[in-house]
């Protein structure tokens, strides 16, 4: 599974063009990205949190890690899932990972594990 890499270091960098890429790359619309008002909400911090990440102010460890994981994820989720419904695949309930949402999986790298072995059986269409 080439996506299963491990958080190998704490202090993952992560500048303010990853924001907004990943940013542009939950949005429904590909000619803007997302408002940092719901990015924000998806990750479960306030708005100003996201401006100041994108100023240059950098997210702590934890949090870098997590975007990390997010932009993995979205690698993996590639066009499997239309521009529009990204976002809503991120937020909602999935039965095949215990019913949680995958956003809150990616908070710790065995849950990001998780989401993307679902992404790559459902690519593949081998559920294991």
């Amino acid at each position: 599974m080439k996506h299963l890499l491990k958080d190998s270091l704490s202090g993952v960098i992560i500048s303010p063009k990853d924001i907004r890429d990943l940013r542009q790359r939950l949005s429904p619309d590909s000619t803007k990205p997302l408002s940092q008002q719901r990015f924000s909400e998806l990750l479960g911090v306030s708005w100003s949190t996201v401006a100041r990440w994108e100023r240059g102010g950098r997210p702590d460890d934890h949090m870098a890690r997590t975007l990390t994981r997010l932009r993995r994820a979205l690698n993996v989720l590639g066009d499997m899932v239309k521009r529009e419904h990204r976002l809503a695949f991120f937020k909602q309930h999935h039965p095949l990972l215990l019913n949680l949402r995958p956003i809150d999986l990616l908070e710790a790298e065995d849950g990001a594990m998780a989401v993307i072995r679902l992404l790559e059986g459902a690519e593949t269409g081998a559920f294991a």
